[in-house]
């Protein structure tokens, strides 16, 4: 169990409003709450919650991804304290603060918490279910199914670039059609914010595959990402509570840029635009040099600036620094940010300068940058 001193029934909880009590069934009588949100604006608030945790407000916090759906991502905050009272009112102040710094916020509530809480080994409310250990796996059936779950520990201490991994491993996931969830759990061990980071596998009876995820992760990275964890039953409540599966350690503490997926996405097309830029010009003879990732100046005449998003105030700045000296080109990705930028007046009416999307860009001569000699 999370504290040694308190034993616990799996499904002898109580839902109250946002909030679920698990209460100790030995004398010490320890109570543990449980509140659930989502979150799908820019992801950070990382900081925020570890400060919860040093200041002993919360006992630990995760955060879930579901493989197929991971632009929706679940926070669990674990509070610990023997009296519900008190849990209530730590729960009423993260809420509180939370709310201050992203008033979008959604924290669960009576049966969606409920149901969302449950989901995570393929629980739900009716609580109609068997379930069996296999070695090492936990075998869920119920009325109409029967589903066996793996849990894996990802391993990226040794890892240069996390992030990216994670990225990857999703996208593996999800193009073998596993399915699952992948969790983050954040606790303070030893005056420190440690992770815990695991994926559980979900594996139907109906389906053929085999449960050898682990080499299959393994080979196609080319070194152990993952390794499986043989969970017993009596440790089920780790997964569902969402706390940590082993005593292992990671140092990765903040995830606020493997959350935010658009901004990875982005970013891996921005880089990939740039480099077949510079590819083009150099094919074309054209001479530049590059300021900075996404700023180039071209044939001593023309400045590119090259985004993703419409970053007005920093674009504003550049053209109002440059536009009495140079030709400026700007190559906008994203076309819904290139159809509302077009459509200030204030742009528009700016001599030398010339905005275009992707799709023009590919109709764009660009031997026009380079200066007749």
């Amino acid at each position: 169990m999370v504290n040694k001193k308190g034993k616990f029934r799996l499904l002898s909880y109580l839902v109250d409003s946002n909030l679920i009590y698990y209460k100790s069934v030995n004398k010490k009588k320890k109570i543990l709450g449980f509140a659930l949100f989502e979150l799908s604006g820019d992801f950070y608030i990382d900081k925020i919650l570890q400060n919860f945790v040093k200041r002993g407000l919360i006992l630990f916090y995760s955060i879930e991804i579901n493989i197929i759906t991971p632009d929706k991502v679940i926070y669990i905050l674990c509070i610990n304290h023997n009296n519900k009272s008190e849990i209530f009112k730590i729960f009423n102040l993260i809420s509180y603060k939370l709310h201050q710094v992203d008033p979008s916020i959604l924290i669960l509530k009576d049966n969606k918490l409920e149901k969302e809480f449950l989901k995570i080994i393929s629980l739900d409310t009716n609580k109609n279910y068997l379930m069996s250990d296999i070695i090492g796996s936990i075998r869920v059936k119920n009325e109409s199914s029967i589903i066996t779950l793996d849990f894996y520990l990802m391993n990226l201490d040794k890892v240069p670039e996390p992030n990216e991994i994670i990225f990857q491993f999703m996208d593996y996931i999800k193009s073998i059609k596993r399915f699952g969830y992948l969790i983050f759990n954040f606790q303070l061990i030893n005056n420190n914010i440690s992770a815990n980071i695991y994926y559980i596998d979900f594996i139907n009876e109906n389906d053929i595959q085999n449960s050898n995820l682990e080499s299959n992760v393994n080979d196609f990275f080319g070194f152990e990402l993952i390794n499986k964890v043989k969970l017993k039953m009596k440790n089920i409540f780790y997964p569902l509570w969402r706390f940590r599966l082993t005593k292992t350690n990671s140092n990765f503490q903040y995830i606020s840029k493997i959350l935010n997926r658009t901004q990875y996405y982005n970013q891996k097309n921005l880089s990939k635009f740039i480099l077949e830029f510079k590819q083009l010009m150099e094919v074309n003879g054209i001479e530049f040099n590059q300021f900075s990732q996404n700023l180039f100046f071209v044939e001593q005449s023309t400045l590119v600036i090259i985004l993703v998003n419409r970053h007005f105030k920093y674009l504003m700045n550049i053209i109002k620094k440059f536009r009495s000296k140079y030709q400026l080109l700007v190559i906008l990705l994203n076309n819904k940010d290139y159809d509302d930028l077009i459509k200030l007046d204030k742009i528009n009416s700016i001599p030398n300068l010339k905005i275009i999307n992707y799709e023009k860009f590919c109709q764009f001569d660009i031997k026009n940058l380079k200066i007749n000699e």
